[in-house]
């Protein structure tokens, strides 16, 4: 024999309500978020990644956005969108990479584990700045360059091309 439940009518209503209270304040605040690269009068910068040492780096960030991977030596052959534009570029930005596992093909045993560093950088001063070559190059798309120099070491440089970021 089955057992029924029923609800009354007043914990019906109540669960209704509470529900659609729910679903308002989902829709509720500002349309985008505070932090969106796209929710600014400044530029975003498109961000390439460069990595002038014998390791991996997987996933570079750029405080919170991400700007990629970088294969040992590379020359910037990737871009990731998005870093926002700012109107001040003096505050520092935390730059976060983990150089990843390195393993003897031979015995298969781990040389050097997946490392995490970070670090803080500052960007060059006054901001992205085109040269009087870009104007006639008509570049007019900024990147921000994450170079890791060294295992511990990362900089910030910006560039009117992709593969401007490689001379860096």
């Amino acid at each position: 024999m089955k057992t029924i439940l029923r609800c009354s009518p007043a914990l019906r209503t109540t669960g209704l309500a509470a529900c659609v209270l729910f679903a308002v304040s989902a829709c509720a605040g500002s349309p985008s978020l505070p932090d969106d690269p796209f929710d600014s009068n400044e530029p975003g910068l498109t961000m390439v990644p460069i990595n002038h040492t014998d390791r991996y780096a997987l996933n570079v960030v750029a405080d919170k956005y991400w700007a990629g991977d970088a294969g040992p030596h590379n020359q910037g052959g990737a871009a990731a969108c998005c870093y926002p534009g700012l109107k001040n570029w003096n505050k520092p930005v935390t730059v976060r990479w983990t150089w990843g596992t390195e393993v003897d093909p031979t015995t298969k045993a781990v040389l050097k584990p997946r490392e995490p560093h970070s670090m803080v950088a500052h960007f060059p001063p006054g901001g992205p700045k085109r040269s009087a070559e870009d104007i006639a190059q008509d570049k007019d798309e900024p990147y921000l360059c994450v170079i890791l120099r060294n295992n511990d070491t990362a900089e910030l440089a910006f560039s009117w091309s992709a593969t401007g970021c490689a001379t860096k």
